[in-house]
């Protein structure tokens, strides 16, 4: 009986730290596909994707890069001006699916009034550690 109760015990452990490393993972790609969106690395952040989200986020980056070269060059100087947080990571219904919340914040101390103002507050879907979904 002290025997089965060590092997239940084994077990769960292994059990929490395989979620535990899932929602690592998940994290890891929520922070690696932001860090290079927010840099303009859309090749990087593409890779990031899982395949049936990477057509809808290319035709984004497409519509992107379209653009005047003015306004590409003011976004991109606005967003080298944004930092991220993850504020959660959520694993959804036991699955390899995980919701990860973050904020976008002004990194820049152009005035105090925009010091590390929370600007966004949304929400990545990852699965199987590739981003799947953007706000939904």
């Amino acid at each position: 009986l002290e025997n089965m109760k060590r092997v239940f015990s084994i077990l769960a452990m292994c059990l929490l730290a395989g979620c535990a490393g899932k929602a690592d993972r998940a994290q890891g790609c929520a922070g690696k596909f932001l860090d290079a969106f927010l840099k303009n690395d859309f090749e990087v952040a593409t890779q990031l994707c899982s395949d049936g989200f990477r057509p809808e986020f290319s035709c984004t980056i497409e519509d992107f890069r379209n653009l005047p070269q003015q306004v590409k060059e003011m976004v991109q100087q606005q967003c080298s001006a944004l930092e991220y947080e993850i504020l959660s990571v959520e694993r959804v219904n036991k699955s390899d699916t995980f919701m990860v919340e973050y904020n976008i914040i002004r990194s820049e101390t152009d005035t105090s009034a925009f010091r590390q103002q929370e600007l966004v507050v949304s929400v990545l879907r990852v699965v199987d550690g590739k981003v799947d979904a953007l706000n939904r």
